[in-house]
C-alpha cells in the first residue's frame, strides 16, 4: 500500500512538472504592429502681403513694421477697433479724461509672451517712445507721463487730446518688450497669441504659438507670413496652396475666388482705404488745370472697375460716416475741355490740346498694388477723351520715391483714411504738412482748422471741423478723392476666423484663427 502511494506522488508531481513546461513555452510573435498614437500635425496659416519687402524690423514704432506684426498676432495695442468701428478696450482696461489728462489702468493679466507682466512702467516707455522713432506718432509727442502704481498711469497733453484712446489703437503704440541692447533687426518680445521663431527681413516671418498667451487658448500651432513680389504671384501662390489666406485680391481675382466657393471663402468688409490723388501744385499751378483734371474723371465708371472691391465715396470717410458728408464737383468732360480752353489751349490733329506748340502732357506717378495699375489706365483713357495726354509713371515704393522727391504732375495713393475711427488722422497727415501733404498746398484756414479739431470734445463738431477742412481741399482743387477699398480677405476653405468682418486690415491673425479641416 505505502509503495502504491509513493507510485502515485511520484506521478503528480511529474504531471506538476510537465504541466509547468507547457506554460512556459514561448509564442509565436505577433503579425500586428504595436498601437502608438500618431501625433497631430502642425496647424499652421500661412498669409502674403506685397509690402513685405518694406518690413525689415520688427520694431512696431518704425515705418509701417507695426502693421506686419500686428497681421501675424505677435503685437497688441492699449486699445483696439472692434468689428462695429468702436473703440475698446484690450491690454488696458479703462481710461478716463479729466482735461489735458487720462488715467490709464491696464488689466493685471496680461504677460509678455516670455512671462514678464505688462506693467505700467513698460506701457509708459512703449508709448514715449514711439514719437522718437516715427513721425507719424505725432499724437503723444509732447505729452508727459507719470505712473501711478503698477496698472495705472497718466497722460498729460498740452492741449486736451479728446481721441486718446483712437490714438492708443494705433500699431506705433504697441506693446513690445524693450530692454537694452534689444535688436529689433532680428526679434522681439510682445503679448501677442503668436511668437517670433525666425525672421528674415524683406522675405518671410515665422511665429509659433505662445503657450503662455494671457487671453487663452491659441487655435494654431503657428503662423508664416511671406514677401510675394506682384498680384499675379500672389494669386498662383494661394491657389495652389502656398498661402493658406491674404487680403486685397485684384479684379480678376475676386471673380476666380467667388466662383469657386468649393474652395475658397471670400469676405468681403466695407473698410476705410481710401484710393485719391494728389496735385503738384508747383507743376500745376492753374487751379483750373486742376478743376479739369478732377471733372474728366469718372469715379463711378473706376467702381465699375474694381467690380466689387471698392465703395464710392465723395470725401476723404464714407459717406455713411458723420465727417464724409460732403458735396464735390461731377463727372463733367464738356466742363473739363471748358475749363481747359479758357488757359489758351487749342485742340491739335492728335486730339490732344497744345499751347504755343506743347502738347499739355501730366505725368501721373503711382505704384501698382491694389488694382491701381488698372485704375490709372482707365483714367489715362478718360483723359484722352478730354484732351489731356497722361505719361504713366511706375514705382514700387511710392513713399521712398515720387512723395519724397515730388517729381509728379498727379501722386496716386491709397492709405486708411481712418484707422482709429476719428477723422483727424488723416486730415493731419494731408494738411499739417510733410510728404503726405499734397507739394505745394497750404492753407491757413485748413491749419486752424486742424488746431481746432485736435482739441475739440463735442462729436458733431469734430465732424463739421473735418468737414470743413474736405471742402478747403476740394474747393482748391488740391486732391482728388476717388473711392473706398473694401477690406476683402480670401481663405482656403477651412481656414476661420481671421478678423475677416473687421474693417481695419491690420488686424488679421489671432488667437482664434484655425484650420477646421
Amino acid at each position: 500500500m505505502k509503495k502504491l502511494l509513493a507510485l502515485l506522488l511520484v506521478a503528480v508531481l511529474l504531471l506538476g512538472t510537465l504541466a509547468g513546461c507547457a506554460q512556459t513555452k514561448p509564442t509565436a510573435p505577433s503579425s500586428e504592429a504595436p498601437k502608438t498614437e500618431t501625433p497631430a500635425e502642425p496647424k499652421i496659416v500661412k498669409i502674403a502681403d506685397l509690402f513685405a519687402k518694406d518690413y525689415t524690423s520688427l520694431d512696431p514704432a518704425k515705418n509701417s513694421c507695426g502693421w506686419w506684426t500686428s497681421a501675424l498676432g505677435m503685437s497688441e495695442t492699449l486699445f483696439r477697433i472692434n468689428d462695429e468701428y468702436s473703440v475698446v478696450p484690450w491690454l488696458a482696461k479703462s481710461a478716463v479724461a479729466d482735461g489735458k489728462t487720462w488715467t490709464i489702468e491696464l488689466r493685471d493679466d496680461v504677460t509678455f509672451s516670455d512671462g514678464t507682466k505688462l506693467d505700467a512702467e513698460r506701457a509708459v516707455a512703449c508709448l514715449k517712445r514711439a514719437p522718437e522713432v516715427n513721425e507719424n506718432a505725432v499724437a503723444l509727442k509732447e505729452a508727459t507721463f507719470e505712473v501711478k502704481s503698477p496698472t495705472v498711469f497718466t497722460i498729460t497733453t498740452p492741449k486736451p487730446l479728446t481721441t486718446m484712446t483712437n490714438e492708443l489703437t494705433s500699431v506705433y503704440y504697441s506693446m513690445v518688450k524693450l530692454e537694452e541692447g534689444a535688436d529689433f533687426e532680428k526679434g522681439a518680445i510682445f503679448t501677442g497669441p503668436f511668437v517670433l521663431s525666425e525672421f528674415k527681413p524683406g522675405v518671410s516671418t515665422k511665429c509659433v504659438k505662445n503657450e503662455k498667451y494671457w487671453a487663452g487658448e491659441v487655435k494654431l500651432s503657428g503662423v508664416e507670413g511671406i514677401y510675394v513680389a506682384d498680384a499675379d504671384t500672389l494669386s498662383l501662390a494661394f491657389q495652389n496652396g502656398e498661402v493658406d489666406a491674404f487680403i486685397g485680391p485684384t479684379t480678376n481675382d475676386l471673380k476666380l475666388f467667388e466662383s469657386a466657393t468649393d474652395k475658397y471663402t471670400v469676405v468681403k468688409t466695407p473698410a476705410s482705404r481710401l484710393y485719391y490723388y494728389y496735385f503738384n501744385q508747383t507743376r500745376m499751378p492753374d487751379k483750373d488745370l486742376r478743376a479739369a483734371f478732377n471733372m474728366a474723371i469718372d469715379h463711378d465708371a473706376i467702381v465699375k472697375l474694381l467690380a466689387g472691391l471698392a465703395s464710392p465715396t465723395i470725401g476723404a470717410y464714407g459717406p455713411d460716416t458723420a465727417y464724409g458728408k460732403v458735396e464735390k464737383k461731377k463727372y463733367d468732360p464738356a466742363a473739363a475741355k471748358a475749363l481747359i480752353e479758357g488757359l489758351g489751349y487749342e485742340l491739335n490733329a492728335e486730339g490732344y490740346y497744345a499751347k504755343n506748340g506743347k502738347e499739355l502732357e501730366l505725368d501721373i506717378a503711382y505704384y501698382a498694388a491694389r488694382s491701381i495699375d488698372k485704375i490709372v489706365l482707365l483714367m489715362q483713357e478718360q483723359l484722352k477723351a478730354v484732351g489731356i495726354k497722361a505719361k504713366l509713371s511706375v514705382s514700387e515704393n511710392p513713399d521712398a520715391t515720387y512723395l519724397t522727391t515730388k517729381d509728379y504732375d498727379i501722386a496716386m495713393y491709397c492709405m486708411i483714411a481712418n484707422p482709429s475711427a476719428d477723422p483727424y488722422y488723416f486730415m493731419n497727415r494731408v494738411v499739417g504738412g510733410g510728404n503726405y501733404t499734397a507739394a505745394g498746398f497750404e492753407s491757413k484756414e485748413a491749419k486752424e482748422l486742424l488746431e481746432k479739431l485736435y482739441s475739440e470734445t463735442d462729436t458733431a463738431k469734430r465732424a463739421e471741423l473735418a468737414i470743413q477742412m474736405q471742402k478747403i481741399i476740394i474747393d482748391e482743387e488740391a486732391m482728388g478723392f476717388i473711392a473706398l477699398l473694401n477690406k476683402t480677405t480670401c481663405m482656403h476653405n477651412g481656414v476661420v476666423n481671421c478678423n475677416e468682418k473687421n474693417p481695419v486690415s491690420f488686424y488679421f491673425l489671432n488667437a482664434a484663427t484655425d484650420k477646421v479641416k
